[in-house]
Order: C-alpha cells, then sequence, then structure tokens
C-alpha cells in the first residue's frame, strides 16, 4: 500500500513538473513570437546583449578606448615591443643557431633602420646596438674587427655630412646678433661718460652680456 502511495505520489509529481515545464516554454513561445512580430523589440533582443558584452569586456570609458587607438600611443607601444624583442633576442642569442641569429638580427637591423630615420633612435644608440649584433652574428675574428670598423666608419661620415649641412645652411638670426655685438661696441667707444661706477670695459661686458641673453632667450645666439 505504501509502495501505490508512494508511486502515485512521483507521478503526480512527474506530471506538475511536466505541466510547469510547459507552461514556461509556452510563455517563452509566446515571449519570442511578439518580439518577432514588433521589429524593434526583435532588434533590442539582438543587439543589446551585444553591446553589454563588448562594454563588459573591454572595460573602458570612451576616452580611454580613444587614447589607445591613437596613432601616437601606438606608435610608443610599437616602440616598447621592439626594445622588448631586442632584449629578448641578445638574451636568447646563445640557444639560436647561427642562420637563426642573423636571420633575426637582420630583421632587427631593418627596423631600428627605421626608428633611427624617424629621430626615434639617436645614432650613437643606433652604433651601439648594430656593434652587439654583429659581435653576435659574424664568429670570423677578422671578418668581425672589419664589419665592425666599417660600422665607425660610416656612422664617422653620417656625422661629418650632418655638420658640413649645418655649417651651410643660412642662419640670417645670428648673423644680426653678431652685427648686433659690433653696433654695441661702437655705441659704448664713442660714450663720452659710462655709467657712474663701472668703467669702459666693465659697461660693455654688461651691455654684450644682455645682448646675448637675449639672443639665447630667441635662439639666435651660439650655444
Amino acid at each position: 500500500m505504501k509502495q501505490i502511495v508512494l508511486v502515485s505520489s512521483i507521478g503526480v509529481l512527474t506530471v506538475a513538473a511536466g505541466i510547469s515545464f510547459w507552461l514556461t516554454q509556452t510563455d517563452s513561445s509566446v515571449d519570442t513570437a511578439k518580439s518577432i512580430s514588433n521589429p524593434q523589440a526583435a532588434q533590442a533582443l539582438t543587439q543589446e546583449p551585444q553591446s553589454t558584452s563588448q562594454n563588459q569586456n573591454s572595460g573602458l570609458t570612451a576616452g580611454q578606448q580613444a587614447l589607445l587607438e591613437n596613432p601616437e600611443t601606438q606608435e610608443l607601444a610599437n616602440r616598447l615591443d621592439f626594445e622588448e624583442e631586442l632584449h629578448t633576442f641578445f638574451a636568447n642569442a646563445d640557444g639560436l643557431s647561427s642562420e637563426e641569429r642573423a636571420a633575426e638580427a637582420a630583421m632587427l637591423e631593418q627596423r631600428l633602420a627605421e626608428y633611427q630615420r624617424k629621430g626615434q633612435v639617436s645614432a650613437a644608440e643606433s652604433l651601439m646596438v648594430r656593434i652587439a649584433m654583429t659581435k653576435l652574428t659574424i664568429e670570423d675574428e677578422a671578418a668581425q674587427k672589419r664589419a665592425l670598423q666599417g660600422l665607425i666608419d660610416r656612422q664617422n661620415a653620417a656625422a661629418q655630412a650632418r655638420k658640413e649641412e649645418w655649417l651651410a645652411k643660412p642662419r640670417p638670426e645670428f648673423e644680426a646678433y653678431k652685427q648686433q655685438e659690433k653696433q654695441i661696441v661702437q655705441e659704448v667707444m664713442a660714450m663720452d661718460k659710462v655709467p657712474a661706477g663701472m668703467t669702459r670695459n666693465e659697461y660693455l661686458r654688461q651691455r654684450l652680456l644682455e645682448a646675448r641673453v637675449a639672443a639665447n632667450n630667441n635662439g639666435d645666439a651660439p650655444q
């Protein structure tokens, strides 16, 4: 008798659970049908979760996202990646074959040359990196010495070319400053009296110093 009651109870519970599940599915189907009949609601159902998911995944404000997408920020990130690759190359060079070291060094050399061209790496910095890579990639001592000397010669030639270019460039501001110096000397030497408590030479030095300070502030005087 107890078994019959227990079976009956289980049957009632099973039927109740089935009815509850059917009602739930029916309500869901009705809501879905209503949404489909309403285009705006259907669009909200399909788009809103995606937008919410994107915001949750990024966790960034609009300003932070704009900063990340700024070209200067991306350029800085690329530069940091390059520096990390350099450190990794030198740290792991002993574990690479000669061919692998040469290939990796050639790739890094191309990127180094690009950063130097953009002015993001100085000539001295690039020379130090190239010397270190040459010592790692050329095993023959005589060939290594020739390669290192070639690096130094090219560096010196480039520095000399930059110096000559600077000297040949017109500098009207500097010429104006030198002309002002001459005028000050002529003016002071022609004065009958100089300010009390100063000699003519002291007053001349003061005037020339004032002119030089003013020119330095304007970028006209030589450093």
